[in-house]
Protein backbone atom coordinates (compact mmCIF):
# COMPACT_ATOMS: atom_id res chain seq x y z
CA UNK A 1 0.00 0.00 0.00
CA UNK A 2 1.41 3.35 -1.03
CA UNK A 3 1.23 6.27 1.32
CA UNK A 4 0.31 9.80 0.43
CA UNK A 5 3.98 10.77 0.73
CA UNK A 6 5.00 7.96 -1.69
CA UNK A 7 2.34 9.11 -4.15
CA UNK A 8 3.65 12.69 -4.05
CA UNK A 9 7.23 11.48 -4.56
CA UNK A 10 6.16 9.32 -7.54
CA UNK A 11 4.31 12.24 -9.15
CA UNK A 12 7.28 14.55 -8.60
CA UNK A 13 9.61 12.04 -10.26
CA UNK A 14 7.26 11.75 -13.24
CA UNK A 15 7.14 15.54 -13.57
CA UNK A 16 10.95 15.75 -13.40
CA UNK A 17 11.22 13.12 -16.14
CA UNK A 18 8.70 15.04 -18.27
CA UNK A 19 10.59 18.31 -17.79
CA UNK A 20 13.90 16.64 -18.68
CA UNK A 21 12.33 15.19 -21.85
CA UNK A 22 10.97 18.60 -22.88
CA UNK A 23 14.31 20.29 -22.22
CA UNK A 24 16.05 17.72 -24.42
CA UNK A 25 13.49 18.26 -27.20
CA UNK A 26 14.00 22.04 -26.97
CA UNK A 27 17.77 21.60 -27.31
CA UNK A 28 17.30 19.33 -30.32
CA UNK A 29 14.97 21.83 -32.01
CA UNK A 30 17.38 24.72 -31.39
CA UNK A 31 20.28 22.64 -32.73
CA UNK A 32 18.35 21.82 -35.92
CA UNK A 33 18.35 25.42 -37.19
CA UNK A 34 16.94 28.87 -36.68
CA UNK A 35 14.03 29.08 -34.23
CA UNK A 36 11.44 31.85 -34.19
CA UNK A 37 11.43 33.98 -31.05
CA UNK A 38 8.86 33.13 -28.36
CA UNK A 39 5.38 34.47 -29.05
CA UNK A 40 5.73 34.36 -32.86
CA UNK A 41 3.47 32.72 -35.41
CA UNK A 42 3.05 32.70 -39.18
CA UNK A 43 -0.10 34.49 -40.33
CA UNK A 44 -1.73 34.72 -43.74
CA UNK A 45 -3.20 38.05 -44.81
CA UNK A 46 -5.06 39.34 -47.83
CA UNK A 47 -3.99 42.30 -49.99
CA UNK A 48 -6.07 43.80 -52.74
CA UNK A 49 -4.44 45.12 -55.87
CA UNK A 50 -5.66 46.45 -59.19
CA UNK A 51 -5.77 42.97 -60.71
CA UNK A 52 -7.30 41.07 -57.83
CA UNK A 53 -6.79 39.74 -54.36
CA UNK A 54 -3.47 38.29 -53.21
CA UNK A 55 -2.51 36.24 -50.18
CA UNK A 56 0.74 36.88 -48.35
CA UNK A 57 2.35 35.64 -45.17
CA UNK A 58 4.01 37.40 -42.26
CA UNK A 59 5.77 36.44 -39.07
CA UNK A 60 3.77 38.04 -36.25
CA UNK A 61 5.18 38.62 -32.75
CA UNK A 62 3.30 39.61 -29.61
CA UNK A 63 5.78 42.46 -29.06
CA UNK A 64 7.82 44.60 -31.48
CA UNK A 65 11.05 42.63 -32.09
CA UNK A 66 11.74 42.87 -35.83
CA UNK A 67 13.73 45.72 -37.42
CA UNK A 68 11.46 48.34 -38.99
CA UNK A 69 12.12 50.46 -42.06
CA UNK A 70 12.90 53.41 -39.80
CA UNK A 71 16.26 53.18 -38.04
CA UNK A 72 16.20 52.21 -34.36
CA UNK A 73 12.51 51.25 -34.53
CA UNK A 74 11.00 47.79 -34.09
CA UNK A 75 7.81 46.25 -35.43
CA UNK A 76 5.68 43.19 -34.61
CA UNK A 77 5.68 42.01 -38.24
CA UNK A 78 8.16 40.53 -40.67
CA UNK A 79 6.90 40.18 -44.24
CA UNK A 80 7.49 36.69 -45.68
CA UNK A 81 5.90 37.04 -49.13
CA UNK A 82 3.60 34.65 -50.92
CA UNK A 83 3.28 30.93 -50.22
CA UNK A 84 6.32 28.92 -51.18
CA UNK A 85 8.90 31.69 -51.01
CA UNK A 86 12.09 30.75 -49.17
CA UNK A 87 11.24 33.17 -46.34
CA UNK A 88 7.75 31.63 -45.95
CA UNK A 89 9.00 28.03 -46.05
CA UNK A 90 11.79 28.75 -43.52
CA UNK A 91 9.34 30.45 -41.15
CA UNK A 92 6.95 27.49 -41.30
CA UNK A 93 9.75 24.99 -40.71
Amino acid sequence: MTTKKDDIINRAELLQQGIATLQLQIQQIKASGEVAPPGCCVLRYQARGQKGTYWYYKLHATEPIFPATQPEKLTKYKHLGKAGTPAHVNAVI
